[in-house]
């Protein structure tokens, strides 16, 4: 029985890695488009294809965005190569306090519930204290639930256009001289969703918890 907890343990903390590289974190679908007002600037200042606007100034093309995103691929897009100049020149005091509170609280909510992961493996691998590993196991699947509130929280204030992505991007410094025209162009989040990387962390810490939850009880009426 003690070799089977400790495999069972390890074996489940161990899954989260693979989770983070290889399953998406969220999903992302988004439309850019024009109102009538947007049309008839263009007719009489010329034609403006904001969307080109917006790639030369981060990298980031709008209208062929992918709609699933692992940790690596969001990474690339926003901290890459190609994005790190314009990354370096954001004025993130343009970004509404609510946004960077709740999306900096959701990644140290979720850094911790990693961090909690890591101490289950270890306990899991060294130590026969059931309670301990369940304790950690718990805390990391409350820190990741918090993490995914937080999350869904801003997301939902994006999807409903409470908070537009247009003032967001206005502080990209290369959009500097084009923010009259923003206000005149949609982008439409349709969609902002965690993925099942996240949904695989939280099943897997919970089942850990279940697991050692359920040992300690078979412990306590004689199973070995």
């Amino acid at each position: 029985m003690k070799i089977i907890y400790k495999i069972v343990n390890s074996i489940a903390a161990l899954l989260i890695i693979p989770a983070l590289i290889f399953l998406p974190m969220f999903r992302f679908i988004m439309v850019v488009g024009m109102n009538s007002s947007n049309q008839i600037l263009s007719l009489l200042g010329g034609m403006l294809d904001i969307n080109e606007i917006i790639k030369n100034a981060s990298g980031i093309d709008l209208e062929h965005l992918p709609e699933f995103y692992t940790l690596k691929s969001a990474y690339e897009m926003f901290f890459g190569e190609s994005a790190k100049i314009d990354a370096a020149g954001f004025d993130t005091s343009a970004l509404p306090d609510a946004l960077v509170k709740f999306f900096t609280a959701a990644g140290v909510l979720f850094v911790l519930a990693l961090v909690c992961a890591l101490v289950v493996l270890i306990l899991g691998l060294f130590t026969k204290k059931r309670i301990l590993t369940a304790s950690f196991s718990a805390l990391g699947f409350v820190f990741a639930f918090s993490a995914g509130k937080c999350f869904n929280h801003i997301a939902e204030q994006l999807v409903s256009g409470k908070m537009p992505l247009t003032q967001l991007i206005s502080g990209m410094e290369a959009l500097q001289n084009y923010k009259s025209y923003l206000d005149y162009i949609n982008l439409d989040i349709r969609i902002f969703e965690l993925g099942s990387a996240y949904t695989a962390v939280l099943v897997i810490l919970g089942l850990i918890v279940l697991f050692n939850i359920g040992v300690h009880l078979a412990e306590g009426v004689g199973v070995k």
